[in-house]
């Protein structure tokens, strides 16, 4: 019994650690979950689907078409019997089969380059993909850096109200024992009051910036979600004095999937250029068929009836007379067919019917409204339109680059120098409380320096944030993806 309630817990303990492992989040299982998860990415893939799909259907142009064709019907009244091509009145049963066959022989390559055309517009709908899931990289890593900065002023303000209360304590033992006023204690109950507040909004930010964090990932409001906070001075970043932004610059042109996107897109107009000449030109198709017929009357015949005769025009000599010929009547009987009966002599019609067809189809386009000329218009304009995208995208990435390395330079002196006034305000701290305690500094005076060190820590945490951004930036543009 006690080994069965041994293994229940421990086996309830292990359930447990695995819930807390999928309820923690950090910048690798926030990215891959958002390239599989953001809408803009699945929107991308759709895309990307359709252009497979269109391209997969143009690669078929090589193949002959081969189709079908049966028509079966009734006719009543006076038609065509499909089997002798002769008019009767009788109501029948026809049925028509075909089999038709084309295949393009010469179209000065105009299928040739549409599969071309639509394999570079697939392959711009994949990198279009992976542009997706870099944006949405880089807008991740910059909400969980965000969401990260909020948690170190959460952390900051609570270590000023920690501060803040011990000295709050500690004057309260000097107040009662006469060492100081009231009013030194009732300034830091004032000031343990606003501290609090400041220390709930800090908390309060952080959740609305995990909120926006979760946002971007796609996931419900309402979900377990616990960041992975790793140390800010343990989160690798490269020396910025060992990076060049025209290096950066040149690794991405290859790396960034937005400059093989327009270079794809570029060669896919192009492509779509020869495709609209070549239908100003002429087309050579080979075609081939096979056709056979059957017909049968809805009633059949039973027998013949005598009616009576009739003169048939012709005489015979009985000496000087002559005699008129006759000839009998009869009416034809019917009686209806059975359905077993409506293909008697399916098979044999089918054969006597059977006929076969092969010739060329030359198709010259004379006038079509000026369609295939517009056509050839629109893709030249679309070629002047995919080296503008590319000229503005490199120019864009290039500007990007800069912006983020002379930011990072900027940040990462920034964050020297409010390393130094960090350091300096906790000297100035520590020597503003001994001055305090020994009753020789006012209140105020002390909360001053505990304001201006509480400035110093978050303009620390801030300028040293940006920085290891930007850094993450500049690493990504050189193809080194994203990590803390």
């Amino acid at each position: 019994m006690i080994s069965r309630l041994f293994v229940f817990l421990l086996l309830f303990a292990f359930q447990l650690n695995i819930n807390a492992q999928d309820n923690k989040w950090d910048l690798r299982r926030c990215v891959e979950y958002g390239m599989q998860n953001n809408v803009s990415v699945k929107q991308a893939e759709i895309q990307a689907d359709r252009s497979s799909i269109n391209f997969q259907q143009s690669s078929l142009q090589y193949w002959p078409t081969l189709s079908y064709g049966l028509t079966h019907g009734f006719s009543f009244g006076r038609t065509l019997d499909r089997t002798t091509n002769a008019y009767t009145s009788r109501s029948a049963m026809f049925q028509q089969m075909s089999l038709q066959s084309n295949v393009l022989l010469f179209n000065f390559n105009s299928a040739r380059n549409n599969v071309l055309a639509n394999k570079y517009a697939l392959d711009a709908d994949r990198a279009s993909v992976d542009k997706a899931k870099n944006d949405i990289a880089l807008n991740i890593a910059q909400q969980y850096l965000l969401a990260l900065l909020s948690y170190e002023q959460v952390g900051i303000s609570l270590l000023v109200l920690d501060q803040t209360k011990a000295q709050l304590s500690n004057t309260r033992k000097l107040v009662d024992a006469g060492s100081l006023p009231e009013l030194n204690a009732a300034e830091l109950e004032a000031t343990v009051a606003r501290d609090s507040a400041t220390y709930v909004q800090a908390k309060s930010q952080a959740e609305l910036d995990k909120l926006s964090l979760k946002s971007v990932l796609n996931l419900p409001a309402d979900q377990v979600f616990e960041l992975v906070i790793p140390p800010v001075d343990k989160i690798p970043v490269d020396n910025i004095l060992e990076i060049y932004p025209d290096d950066v610059f040149q690794v991405a042109l290859t790396s960034q999937p937005q400059i093989r996107v327009n270079d794809l897109r570029r060669l896919a107009a192009e492509k779509g250029l020869k495709v609209a000449e070549a239908q100003m030109k002429p087309t050579i198709s080979a075609f081939g068929q096979l056709a056979t017929n059957f017909n049968q009357f809805l009633l059949k015949g039973s027998g013949v009836n005598f009616t009576g005769e009739q003169e048939t025009g012709s005489y015979i000599k009985q000496g000087s007379s002559l005699v008129p010929v006759y000839s009998p009547t009869y009416e034809v009987l019917y009686k209806k067919r059975n359905f077993s009966e409506y293909w008697d002599g399916f098979s044999k019609q089918l054969r006597d019917q059977f006929g076969q067809g092969v010739g060329l189809t030359v198709n010259v386009p004379i006038f079509n409204g000026g369609q295939a000329r517009a056509n050839m218009m629109r893709a030249r304009v679309d070629i002047k339109s995919s080296q503008l995208s590319i000229d503005r995208d490199k120019l864009q990435l290039k500007q990007d680059i800069y912006t983020a390395y002379y930011s990072a330079s900027g940040a990462f002196q920034t964050y020297l120098a409010r390393e130094k006034a960090l350091e300096t305000s906790i000297r100035s701290f520590e020597l503003a409380s001994k001055r305090y305690e020994l009753g020789v500094m006012q209140t105020i005076e002390w909360l001053a320096n505990q304001n201006n060190l509480t400035k110093a820590r978050i303009d620390k945490a801030v300028a040293q944030y940006e920085y290891i951004f930007r850094m993450k930036v500049l690493e990504f543009y050189k193809g080194q993806g994203l990590k803390l």
